[in-house]
């Protein structure tokens, strides 16, 4: 059973805010992570901690994306 149009196409809003969010979030962290660095402020040790769960949190969101048909590799035999 397919979903109306309406809700797909608020589906498809939501992921690009989310998607659109993430790497808002990402790019913001990744300026300030560069300015305590060239300021000489130590950064903690939680910052790259959050900036890494952020940028997998963007990969896992970008999986779907790829073309289909497309496989990894893991887990095949030859």
């Amino acid at each position: 059973m397919t979903s109306p149009p309406r809700i797909q196409g608020v589906q498809e809003w939501l992921y690009v805010v989310i998607v659109a969010s993430l790497a808002l979030y990402l790019v913001i962290g990744v300026l300030a992570w560069t300015w305590m660095i060239l300021a000489g402020v130590p950064a903690p040790a939680a910052f790259t901690t959050v900036l890494a769960t952020i940028a997998g949190a963007l990969a896992g969101m970008a999986t779907p994306l790829a073309p289909p048909g497309r496989e990894s590799g893991a887990g095949t035999t030859r």
